[in-house]
Order: C-alpha cells, then sequence, then structure tokens
C-alpha cells in the first residue's frame, strides 16, 4: 500500500504526528519470535507510522525492549511510554520516587536520550491526579531532559479535566470510538482551549468494531475484546447497529470506526494496536479510506443518539 497517514501536531507542542500511530500493548506477547515482532514495527516506520505508544508493563516490559531494540535513538519517531503504580497505604499511586525510577528504566529500556511523551498509567481519576508527588516527579524530569512531554492515561473526564485545567499535562491519552466517548468529549474542548494533546486508545472497541464479532458468534475467549467484561455482549450489540452503514461503504466496518476517530480533529492521533503485519496494513487502510461523508455522519449520530437513550 502507498498511501501514507496524514500528520497532526500534538497539542500546542512543534510535535508532528502521523495521525494513525501504532498501539504496543501486544507487542512482545509469545505469539512471535523478536525478529517477527521487530519487523512489524520496522513495517509499521515503513507505512508512514511515527507514533509508538508503549508502557513498562506490557508484555511484562517486553514490549519497551523491543521498541527500543527496533528504533533506539532514531530520529523521526514519537515514543510515548507509559509508568505504572506502586501500592501504598489506601491502594495505587503515582509516588515521586516511582515516577522518576520509571522514566530511568524505561530510558534504558528504550535505549533512547529522552521519552517524548511521558504518561501515568493508572486510572486517572480525580483522587489519583491530585496526589501531589507525580506532579512534582513529572516537572523534575522535564526540566532533566529526561521527557519531553508530561502525560496521564485518563478514563475520567473530571481527572482529565483537572490536570488540563491546572497545567499538570502537556498530553492526555483517552478512549474515542463510535461506542465509547464517555469520558473523552468533555475534555476536547477544554484540551483544545489549552493546547493540550490527546492521544485516542481502542479506536476499535478492543477490536469489536472490526465486525468479527456478532451475537451469533461472540465468543472472544482468545481474544482482547474478553476484558470488556460484563459489556461485551451490550458492545457486540450495540456494534451491529452500525452494520448496515459500514456495509455500503469502502473498508466496511474498520474504515466506517476508524474514519469516525479521524472526524474528530481535536484529536492528536489514534493508537491502534497491532499484532501481525497484516493487522498494520489493515489499520493503514482503515485510515486512508474515505472520510465520512454528511450522510453517514448524521446516521451515526442518530445511531448514537438511540444507544446512548437505551443505557
Amino acid at each position: 500500500m502507498s498511501d501514507q497517514p496524514g500528520t497532526r501536531t500534538l497539542g500546542s507542542s512543534s510535535i508532528s504526528l502521523s495521525e494513525i500511530g501504532l498501539g504496543c500493548n501486544r507487542i512482545g506477547e509469545g505469539t512471535f519470535c523478536d525478529e517477527e515482532w521487530i519487523q512489524l514495527l520496522h513495517r509499521a516506520v515503513d507505512l508512514g507510522v511515527n507514533v509508538f505508544d508503549t508502557a513498562a508493563q506490557y508484555a511484562g516490559g517486553r514490549s519497551e525492549e523491543l521498541v527500543g531494540r527496533a528504533f533506539g535513538n532514531r530520529a523521526g519517531l514519537v515514543i510515548a511510554t507509559k509508568v505504572s503504580p506502586v501500592k501504598k497505604g489506601n491502594g495505587p499511586t503515582f509516588t515521586r520516587t516511582a515516577v522518576i525510577r520509571g522514566a530511568e528504566r524505561s530510558l534504558r529500556t528504550l535505549r533512547r536520550d529522552r521519552i517524548d511523551v511521558f504518561q501515568t498509567h493508572g486510572s486517572g481519576s480525580l483522587a489519583e491526579l491530585l496526589e501531589p508527588e507525580w506532579v512534582e516527579a513529572m516537572a523534575l524530569l522535564k526540566q532533566q531532559g529526561k521527557i519531553r512531554l508530561r502525560g496521564a492515561a485518563v478514563f475520567s473526564a473530571e481527572g482529565g479535566i483537572y490536570a488540563i485545567e491546572n497545567d499538570l499535562v502537556d498530553v492526555l491519552q483517552v478512549t474515542y470510538n463510535l461506542l465509547d466517548t464517555e469520558h473523552a468529549d468533555p475534555i476536547l474542548p477544554v484540551a483544545r482551549e489549552h493546547g493540550v494533546g490527546l492521544l485516542a486508545r481502542m479506536p476499535y472497541q478492543r477490536g469489536i468494531l472490526t465486525g468479527k464479532f456478532s451475537l451469533a458468534h461472540p465468543d472472544a475467549s482468545n481474544h482482547r475484546a474478553r476484558l470488556q467484561g460484563d459489556r461485551l455482549l451490550d458492545d457486540i450489540q450495540a456494534a451491529e447497529r452500525f452494520r448496515e452503514l459500514a456495509g455500503n461503504r469502502p473498508g466496511g466496518m474498520p474504515a466506517l470506526a476508524m474514519q469516525f476517530v479521524l472526524a474528530e480533529t481535536r484529536l492528536s492521533c489514534t493508537i491502534p494496536g497491532a499484532r501481525s503485519v497484516e493487522q498494520l496494513e489493515a489499520n493503514l487502510a482503515a485510515a486512508a479510506a474515505p472520510p465520512l461523508t454528511s450522510g453517514e455522519r448524521a446516521v451515526i449520530a442518530e445511531i448514537r443518539s438511540y444507544l446512548e437513550a437505551e443505557d
């Protein structure tokens, strides 16, 4: 395939991103040997991807390791990673020491001089983000030049908005897809106003919006969609509402889902995962599909309103 993804700017920074990146949560799983994973990462760059989102905990640290082996200090790439909380007192928290040590460990594993986007990897709740130690640690790491931008992965609009309005982050990672924009929607205008970049995870809702599941075939026991837990059948049923619309456009359901995300210009980048070159190329093909028409937008809005009324 020859179509290169479009580019966007990461918030108010000068960093240019491919509008579709690679979520590296599957990189390093036992499915393939190291060389195959590295081939996948290199193929992503060949196809115009320059954003790679990983985390210290992905595949037990193997994801960061393989990203480091594949790219090292290569220029022109945007490497985002995340630090996990530690258990303390009433629950998980981001202590100053844990954040600093996490960044230094990730720098070594990724084989880079600086991490482009360093994010907390928790719930992103208001209570979590009110803790002062992670803020102090991020500020110090940025001052030292070990990280370029401060970030947080959030699942809470309240927490995300607090972090933005109090200048705690330069980047947020949010969920945004046809079935779930609940916490992202209130964040979008605030992020735009304050120049905060937004990375959009789960454009396919863990594969449910690729069309591979149906109510007749809902088994996700060997698929990441099982992580939806009690929501799985509801999400499959909701996705079915878009199947007829998707069937009338090039690229089908994956293209419809991807173009819905790309239509939101306040997002800086979407980061679908891939565990094979074929999946990677399918993601890029969905991004290269025709944008949503005004008619498709109207039908999507109608379906989403119906689904919201059902909740």
